[in-house]
């Protein structure tokens, strides 16, 4: 099971550290706000998964963080084609369920990525 202490960024941990506090005090709104933090320093410490494709079935490509949840943290239009992944808030509020979902992209992620 992937742990925060796994992240090798100290930034990049403390900002999901965070996230995950204000998660466990019910705060699911400033959880997704500081998860979003936590993905822009995870492209800054990566940058090649600004334009990392992925081929789930051939012939059929598709951005790699198309699979950040979009529950009202989206990606721009047109940002992720371009290479410059930028969120844009479509909601105010957030569900507790939602914010663990993009904890748990983020953590297996930066785990991945040996960020």
């Amino acid at each position: 099971m992937a742990r925060q202490d796994q992240i090798k960024d100290t930034a990049l941990r403390d900002l999901i550290n965070e996230a995950h506090g204000l998660m466990r005090r019910n705060q699911p709104t400033d959880a997704m706000r500081g998860l979003v933090d936590a993905l822009y320093r995870l492209i800054e410490l990566k940058p090649e998964l600004a334009t990392e494709q992925l081929e789930p079935r051939p012939g059929w490509k598709m951005h790699f963080l198309t699979r950040w949840p979009q529950y009202g943290a989206n990606w721009k239009e047109g940002s992720l084609a371009a290479g410059t992944p930028e969120i844009e808030f479509t909601r105010d509020r957030f569900a507790l369920s939602e914010a663990i979902t993009c904890y748990e992209f983020l953590l297996d992620t930066a785990i991945a990525r040996e960020a």
